[in-house]
């Protein structure tokens, strides 16, 4: 069976742990039970109006904000690679 490598922050993880351990089953097989749902939930497609492209010139200045501060979170977290250009 493939496998896949996510990243979770610790608040979530936290949460997951205590779901796994309250049900007696992996975290393994939380994340795979839950991304199965969703799938189920949604067959697969984005929720309606998802990716709205009317933003305001406000919200395209937060965006743009957004972006970068992403931007410089990732490169920050960056360890076993050299630098990159985004």
């Amino acid at each position: 069976m493939p496998s896949t490598t996510i990243h979770i922050n610790d608040e979530l993880l936290l949460k997951i742990d205590k779901i796994t351990k309250e049900k007696g089953i992996s975290r393994n097989r939380f994340i795979i039970q839950a991304c199965q749902m969703a799938l189920d939930n949604n067959d697969g497609k984005w929720p309606k109006n998802f990716f709205k492209t009317e933003l305001n010139e406000n919200d395209l200045k937060l965006l743009g904000e957004g972006i970068s501060e992403m931007e410089k979170a990732i490169i920050s977290m960056r360890r076993n690679r050299g630098d990159i250009q985004l």
